[in-house]
């Protein structure tokens, strides 16, 4: 009997309602903020905090600068969240646009850092040449 209610319980929630939520953030914003939300748990990540309470503080901060940015809140967030991941198609499509974004993005830092390696070869090797004085036989 318990496995009975627990089904139709489960497939109750599983259907849940159709009706988008009036304070739905747009699926291409969304997108954007998803990115954000990715490129911040990465740079969490890899600044190796000593405390799991240092990164989440870290985290947190990070996070509400990009609902800052993006203009929304995060209850906002969370209720269109969960309304796309109840909707597997839009989630799925919303989810190729965060790796398109994310891709392009490391491949402008990707562009952007041989440039500034290359500037600073030629400073030091202009430091490095104009430093040490000339050896005459």
């Amino acid at each position: 009997m318990r496995l009975i209610i627990l089904l139709l319980a489960t497939l109750l929630i599983a259907c849940g309602s159709e009706d988008k939520p009036a304070n739905l953030i747009e699926q291409d914003k969304m997108s954007k903020i998803l990115a954000d939300v990715h490129e911040a748990e990465a740079r969490v990540n890899n600044m190796h905090l000593g405390g799991q309470d240092s990164s989440l503080l870290a985290y947190q901060r990070l996070r509400w600068k990009i609902m800052k940015q993006h203009q929304t809140d995060t209850a906002t967030f969370r209720v269109s969240l969960k309304y796309y991941i109840t909707h597997p198609p839009a989630f799925k499509t919303m989810y190729e646009d965060v790796k398109i974004i994310l891709e392009n993005r490391r491949k402008a830092v990707q562009t952007v850092k041989p440039k500034a390696a290359k500037r600073d070869t030629l400073k030091k090797a202009t430091k490095d040449s104009v430093s040490q004085p000339v050896k005459q036989p």
